[in-house]
């Protein structure tokens, strides 16, 4: 005998209740990436709401398990390597400048004589053009990394997109006296699109990337951070550090250790070309 309707509608409402809160569930753990800053552009802030939505939707196929940082969808343009007649590697250095953590920086490449790249986001830079000048004046590369670390950038408009670049790439050059040139261009998490080589190369910049993600962005430890780099390096590699975005205590203690460790191996510090 079939039991009551009453059942059989009570027991289909309780299956849908069920996978309606385990979707639920699954979607609020999808996130957008953390922004470092808001932009005061209302244009770009309004383009940023639009988009959170579709990051959101794109994080799993962008990322990888254990929060691993996406992978590189650089085009043909991107500078992943540099080129010399001697084994050499590029250093550089996403997210900053800080006070408690590029002055540190500083110092260890200024005891090896090492030049770096430091792709900073153009909020920071303002909030402290001290640092940025200390940068330039001790030969080091200054590389645009947007104004708020804003990883959508690649899908706005081609012109909200410009104007995003100019404005990053303006604070940083007039962070210095005399203005400094600003010649490079990295895409926040690596979150390359063709349109944003284009505009990037548009705006003067050639687009930076890496061969060497050493993962310090996710504090995992002093050594895991020296052993990406031993495991990875090779002639012509550009390395990715992070003297910004969070706590950045176990990236100096890795520099520390890996400095005179790549001069033991006979590489030369040097600049993307």
């Amino acid at each position: 005998m079939s039991p009551p309707y009453i059942y059989r509608w009570a027991g289909l409402l309780t299956t849908v209740g069920l996978i309606v809160g385990v979707a639920a569930v699954v979607l609020s753990d999808v996130r957008a990436p953390t922004v470092l800053a808001t932009s005061q552009d209302p244009a770009i802030a309004a383009a940023a709401g639009e988009l959170q939505g579709r990051q959101a939707e794109d994080a799993p196929a962008r990322g990888v398990p254990g929060g691993a940082r996406p992978a590189i969808t650089a085009s043909r343009l991107t500078v992943t390597s540099t080129t010399t007649e001697r084994p050499t590697v590029a250093l550089t250095f996403d997210d900053g400048p800080t006070p408690e953590y590029t002055p540190q920086v500083l110092e260890l490449l200024a005891q090896y004589e090492a030049p770096a790249t430091f792709c900073m986001v153009g909020n920071q830079a303002a909030a402290h053009p001290d640092l940025v000048q200390r940068v330039a004046a001790r030969k080091n590369r200054l590389c645009d990394h947007t104004m708020t670390h804003d990883a959508g950038v690649g899908m706005y408009d081609p012109d909200l997109m410009s104007r995003q670049l100019d404005t990053s790439r303006t604070s940083l050059a007039t962070a210095v006296d005399p203005a400094a040139s600003v010649d490079y261009f990295r895409a926040p998490e690596g979150a390359w699109t063709p349109a944003l080589d284009e505009v990037s190369a548009r705006t003067g910049m050639r687009p930076l990337g890496w061969s060497v993600d050493t993962l310090d962005w996710s504090r995992p430890g002093v050594a895991a951070i020296v052993a990406s780099v031993q495991q990875s390096v090779h002639p012509g590699a550009i390395i990715l550090f992070h003297d910004g975005g969070g706590p950045r205590e176990q990236t100096v203690e890795a520099l520390r250790q890996l400095l005179p460790c790549l001069q033991d191996q006979g590489y030369a510090f040097t600049l993307p070309t």
